[in-house]
């Protein structure tokens, strides 16, 4: 996902990190449909985060909130590992990381109606028009997210990027079987919506960001 300031993750990294228990085998993306219950050993519901960055919002959610479970993707393996071993140093048992490419990810290795929320935060914006390809928030993207979604589940969106964001609305709201929903508030802290480091950095700025949600209905 979006790249944030690989400098402030190395610089307090002189230790090993320890992923233990949290951390997936990335074997784990490599084929077939992933096992939720045996992944976390019960069957409670599972939220999913693509782009964790630096874990904070799962890390806030997943102590929010211990009747669920909480699945972060992540790409960048310097993020991956770090929000592991943090997940790990604060206890958290209902919360896993699995470095992967997140399309080919949710296509082939999620079942049907087994993603309670998936949550997306600020995106890589691709601003330039000859990368806008490579946005994650395509009609192939949506179709997936609605396939895996619970009946009632949601899909939440938020980007700091106008442009992008007109993309998001129109792809959201052209997706058959979602709805448009009011954009829930996921942190408990003053001022935040969702409490990732991006939407912290941009309220100390005065920086606009704007936030989508859609329901997925029968």
């Amino acid at each position: 996902m979006r790249s944030q300031s690989p400098g402030h993750v190395n610089s307090g990294a002189k230790r090993q990190w320890d992923t233990t228990g949290v951390l997936l085998d990335e074997s784990a993306a490599a084929g077939g449909l992933i096992d939720f219950a045996g992944v976390f050993g019960n069957k409670a519901p599972v939220e999913m985060e693509i782009g964790t960055g630096k874990g904070t919002f799962l890390l806030e959610r997943a102590t929010q909130r211990p009747e669920l479970n909480f699945l972060g993707v992540e790409w960048a393996k310097v993020y991956c590992h770090y929000s592991a071993d943090r997940f790990r140093r604060a206890g958290l048992q209902n919360v896993r990381m699995l470095r992967t490419d997140a399309m080919p990810f949710l296509t082939n290795c999620i079942a049907d109606n087994s993603i309670l929320r998936l949550h997306v935060y600020f995106p890589d914006p691709w601003p330039k028009k000859r990368h806008r390809c490579r946005r994650l928030i395509q009609p192939g993207f949506v179709k997936q997210a609605r396939r895996i979604l619970m009946p009632g589940g949601q899909l939440i969106v938020v980007t700091d990027h106008m442009d992008y964001f007109e993309q998001i609305r129109r792809v959201m709201r052209d997706a058959p079987g979602l709805a448009s929903t009011p954009l829930p508030r996921m942190s408990d802290k003053s001022g935040e919506i969702v409490g990732t480091n991006f939407e912290r950095k941009y309220i100390a700025q005065g920086r606009a960001f704007y936030g989508l949600a859609a329901m997925k209905y029968v």
